[in-house]
Protein backbone atom coordinates (compact mmCIF):
# COMPACT_ATOMS: atom_id res chain seq x y z
CA UNK A 1 0.00 0.00 0.00
CA UNK A 2 1.28 3.45 -1.20
CA UNK A 3 1.34 5.72 1.97
CA UNK A 4 -0.39 9.09 0.50
CA UNK A 5 1.44 11.18 2.75
CA UNK A 6 5.07 10.82 1.37
CA UNK A 7 3.68 12.21 -1.56
CA UNK A 8 4.27 16.13 -2.39
CA UNK A 9 1.51 18.45 -2.20
CA UNK A 10 0.48 20.40 -5.51
CA UNK A 11 -0.81 23.86 -5.69
CA UNK A 12 -4.33 24.03 -7.26
CA UNK A 13 -4.65 23.71 -11.24
CA UNK A 14 -6.95 26.14 -13.29
CA UNK A 15 -7.46 23.62 -16.27
CA UNK A 16 -10.71 22.51 -17.04
CA UNK A 17 -12.92 19.91 -15.06
CA UNK A 18 -12.40 17.58 -18.09
CA UNK A 19 -8.85 17.72 -18.19
CA UNK A 20 -8.42 17.02 -14.28
CA UNK A 21 -11.15 14.11 -14.42
CA UNK A 22 -8.80 12.56 -17.28
CA UNK A 23 -5.76 12.70 -15.28
CA UNK A 24 -7.32 11.50 -12.10
CA UNK A 25 -8.58 8.44 -14.31
CA UNK A 26 -4.41 7.72 -14.80
CA UNK A 27 -3.93 8.51 -11.37
CA UNK A 28 -6.69 5.40 -10.10
CA UNK A 29 -5.23 3.32 -12.89
CA UNK A 30 -1.84 3.78 -11.47
CA UNK A 31 -2.21 3.01 -7.81
CA UNK A 32 -4.33 0.01 -8.35
CA UNK A 33 -7.76 1.82 -7.65
CA UNK A 34 -9.98 0.25 -10.91
CA UNK A 35 -13.18 0.70 -9.36
CA UNK A 36 -12.25 4.49 -8.52
CA UNK A 37 -10.85 4.99 -12.09
CA UNK A 38 -13.98 3.67 -13.28
CA UNK A 39 -16.26 5.51 -10.96
CA UNK A 40 -14.57 9.01 -11.97
CA UNK A 41 -14.83 8.23 -16.11
CA UNK A 42 -18.46 7.49 -15.44
CA UNK A 43 -18.49 11.62 -13.91
CA UNK A 44 -16.37 12.38 -16.79
CA UNK A 45 -18.75 10.83 -19.03
CA UNK A 46 -21.86 12.94 -17.68
CA UNK A 47 -20.25 16.38 -17.43
CA UNK A 48 -22.31 18.33 -18.86
CA UNK A 49 -25.15 16.92 -16.18
CA UNK A 50 -22.76 18.22 -13.59
CA UNK A 51 -24.12 21.98 -12.13
CA UNK A 52 -21.96 24.55 -10.70
CA UNK A 53 -22.91 27.87 -8.41
CA UNK A 54 -21.84 30.79 -5.74
CA UNK A 55 -22.07 29.32 -2.78
CA UNK A 56 -20.84 32.32 -0.30
CA UNK A 57 -23.47 33.04 2.22
CA UNK A 58 -25.83 30.18 1.55
CA UNK A 59 -28.22 29.70 3.79
CA UNK A 60 -29.50 25.42 4.03
CA UNK A 61 -32.72 26.27 1.94
CA UNK A 62 -31.24 29.10 -0.58
CA UNK A 63 -30.05 27.67 -3.92
CA UNK A 64 -26.49 28.68 -5.66
CA UNK A 65 -26.48 31.22 -7.79
CA UNK A 66 -24.79 32.34 -10.71
CA UNK A 67 -21.13 34.14 -10.40
CA UNK A 68 -21.83 37.66 -10.92
CA UNK A 69 -18.83 37.61 -13.32
CA UNK A 70 -21.01 35.37 -15.82
CA UNK A 71 -23.05 38.37 -15.67
CA UNK A 72 -22.23 41.07 -18.11
CA UNK A 73 -24.34 43.58 -16.32
CA UNK A 74 -21.85 42.87 -12.98
CA UNK A 75 -18.48 43.08 -12.96
CA UNK A 76 -15.49 41.82 -10.36
CA UNK A 77 -16.37 44.99 -8.52
CA UNK A 78 -19.82 43.20 -7.39
CA UNK A 79 -18.22 40.62 -5.60
CA UNK A 80 -16.14 41.15 -2.54
CA UNK A 81 -14.23 37.63 -3.82
CA UNK A 82 -13.07 38.77 -7.11
CA UNK A 83 -10.23 40.21 -8.08
CA UNK A 84 -9.46 42.04 -11.83
CA UNK A 85 -8.95 39.24 -14.27
CA UNK A 86 -10.36 36.63 -12.19
CA UNK A 87 -12.37 33.58 -13.59
CA UNK A 88 -14.92 32.00 -11.14
CA UNK A 89 -13.33 28.79 -11.62
CA UNK A 90 -10.69 30.34 -9.16
CA UNK A 91 -12.97 30.83 -6.49
CA UNK A 92 -13.46 29.14 -3.48
CA UNK A 93 -16.96 29.50 -3.71
CA UNK A 94 -17.44 28.46 -6.81
CA UNK A 95 -18.55 25.07 -6.58
CA UNK A 96 -19.94 21.66 -7.55
CA UNK A 97 -23.66 22.07 -6.68
CA UNK A 98 -24.83 18.47 -5.14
Amino acid sequence: MIDLKELPKYSQRQDSLSDQLSDLIRVADRFGLYDAADAIEQIHKNIDGIKYGCIVDLEPEDEPMECVLDDPEYSFRDCIFAKKGMRKEQCEYWKIIK
